[in-house]
């Protein structure tokens, strides 16, 4: 027989106490994963670009270090003069060129015959009557210049023809004293220009010095004349690998220079050898 209090009490704790509700099962599969994924993307998406951007700028940062150590590494010589000493050619007497046997830029060995002249009679000779007198090639060589033509009359000793010897090419070109002050004698370079189908090595072979008083020493200078007169010729011949490709070339065209100057470290400064 239930009382009256445990009546109440259990009416009680019934009407305090709310139903319990089951709930359904998740369904099966990854839907729930895949709104999860779905929410994180925007946050994923951020970190990636932040990765990105970041690998961006150290690559970018390592090349402009890279770039400014090359840069840092290299003089450059602009407008370098391809050169060559040159070996005029001329009669022992004057008279009229009468052949032309060669052209310019022609090769020529040893002895090979270059132009014939026809010598004025020279009373002092005891031989009388017009002598014709054959120029030859005192040596190997290219014809640079052809100075008389057929017809001319030259005088004794006046070139004819003009020689170089094509193996013996080099490099000029204008540097300042600060310019200097990096380089080295022995140093390497590397030239590029017109006629070379690739870069040629050289090296930095001496420094010509200033010869004899400079006129404009008691004159005020412009920037341009300071600027010139600053400069110092600097010469470089070429490796000896490259001077086919080099000899080929006509001297008097103009090429770039840049010299390394992690070559020859510790040679005698260039800017000594100026005087």
């Amino acid at each position: 027989m239930t009382s009256v209090l445990e009546h109440d009490t259990s009416e009680q704790f019934s009407q305090a106490t709310p139903p319990v509700r089951e709930t359904a099962p998740a369904p099966a599969g990854n839907g729930g994963d895949r709104r999860t994924l779905r929410s994180r993307m925007p946050a994923l998406r951020t970190f990636l670009a932040t990765v990105v951007l970041l690998a961006g700028a150290a690559a970018g940062g390592t090349y402009v270090v890279n770039h400014r150590l090359a840069e840092a590494a290299y003089v450059s010589l602009d407008d370098a003069v391809l050169t060559a000493d040159a070996l005029p050619v001329g009669s022992t007497g004057a008279g009229v060129v009468t052949e032309v046997l060669v052209t310019e830029q022609a090769r020529v060995a040893a002895g090979q015959e270059l132009a014939r002249v026809r010598l004025a009679e020279d009373p002092t000779r005891t031989t009388r009557g017009a002598q014709t007198e054959t120029l030859r090639a005192p040596m190997p060589g290219t014809v640079s210049r052809i100075d008389i033509a057929v017809g001319g009359v030259m005088g004794a000793g006046e070139p004819i023809v003009t020689m170089y010897d094509h193996t013996k090419l080099s490099f000029e070109a204008k540097a300042t004293e600060e310019q200097l002050r990096d380089l080295r004698l022995g140093m390497v370079a590397r030239i590029t220009g017109p006629g070379l189908g690739r870069p040629v090595s050289a090296t930095l072979d001496h420094v010509k010095p200033r010869v004899g008083a400079d006129p404009l020493l008691d004159a005020p200078l412009t920037e341009e004349q300071q600027v010139a007169h600053e400069r110092l010729t600097v010469v470089l011949v070429p490796s000896t690998t490259d001077v086919d490709a080099v000899s080929a070339l006509v001297p008097g065209l103009r090429y770039a220079v840049q010299v390394d100057t992690k070559t020859a470290v510790g040679r005698t400064p260039a800017v000594n050898s100026a005087g």
